[in-house]
């Protein structure tokens, strides 16, 4: 089956208050593989529901969820939220591409690539200035899937966790 195939086969919506549970077991699953790729917070438990909670109380306001689904089971989705930043950073309205996960059996059929151009659909029908992204360090296919949509490199996080700091040497300073 080609992959034109199988996207005609998919349906994409945006999701709905049924699809929440399928979508907190699914942010489980993307929680794991960003601690496989270096994610550092504090492990949670039920972080899924944990996740939707963020949700509930915006969706369709200020944050989307868009799911994939073939034969009425959901295989991926995608996140998207609007903020404001400081006055200080000119106050501009900001979209924010948060989460995509894509089951690993229906990988490399598109679909990521269709859930994000959705999500950005929607920022900017909102009028946002702009919309950022962030993905793991050596993310080669998020990193050519955004540059794809439209999306620089901006700037590079980083994080040291507690009890990681190095003490200067003596006389170093």
């Amino acid at each position: 089956m080609t992959s034109q195939q199988n996207q005609e086969e998919i349906i994409y919506r945006l999701a709905s208050a049924e699809d929440f549970q399928t979508l907190a077991e699914m942010y489980r699953l993307l929680d794991r593989a960003y601690r496989v790729s270096g994610y550092t917070f504090p492990d949670v438990e039920q972080v899924g529901d944990k996740w939707l909670d963020t949700f509930r109380r915006k969706i369709g306001r200020f944050s989307i969820i868009y799911i994939a689904e073939r034969h009425s089971e959901i295989i991926g989705f995608s996140t998207a939220r609007i903020k404001r930043v400081p006055e200080f950073l000119g106050g501009a309205l900001i979209g924010e591409l948060k989460d995509l996960w894509i089951e690993p059996g229906v990988r490399r059929l598109g679909i990521g690539e269709k859930l994000l151009r959705l999500a950005t659909e929607w920022c900017l029908a909102q009028e946002v200035d702009s919309i950022e992204a962030q993905y793991f360090v050596g993310n080669q296919v998020s990193d050519s899937l955004l540059q794809n949509l439209g999306f620089k490199p901006e700037l590079v996080q980083m994080r040291m966790m507690k009890g990681e700091y190095k003490q200067a040497d003596e006389g170093s300073i």
